[in-house]
């Protein structure tokens, strides 16, 4: 069985085959490593897979949370318009 990883034209594998046989194709380059994952990029020069990193996402406020930043908001400017302080 020979394991390859296939590579786009930017060198981001896309995909991981296991092969009865062997290929020779630019884009296929036979990988021992189980580490591999889709969406590494493979390094021309040092032969080496660089795990894909994946982007920092913040986490969103739940509904709970904007109904009451809503409320404290709202509260406020009741507040400000009570005391005479409007916006403009």
């Amino acid at each position: 069985m020979f394991r390859y990883a296939q590579l786009n034209e930017n060198n981001v594998v896309i995909a991981i085959s296991d092969l009865t046989g062997e290929v020779t194709a630019d884009n296929m380059i036979l990988i021992n490593d189980s580490d591999v994952k889709l969406g590494s990029t493979y390094d021309t020069d040092t032969e080496v897979f660089i795990p894909p990193t994946t982007p920092s996402i913040e986490p969103q406020p739940t509904v709970e949370e904007m109904q009451a930043q809503t409320l404290l908001n709202t509260e406020y400017l009741v507040s400000r318009s009570e005391l005479g302080l409007g916006g403009n």
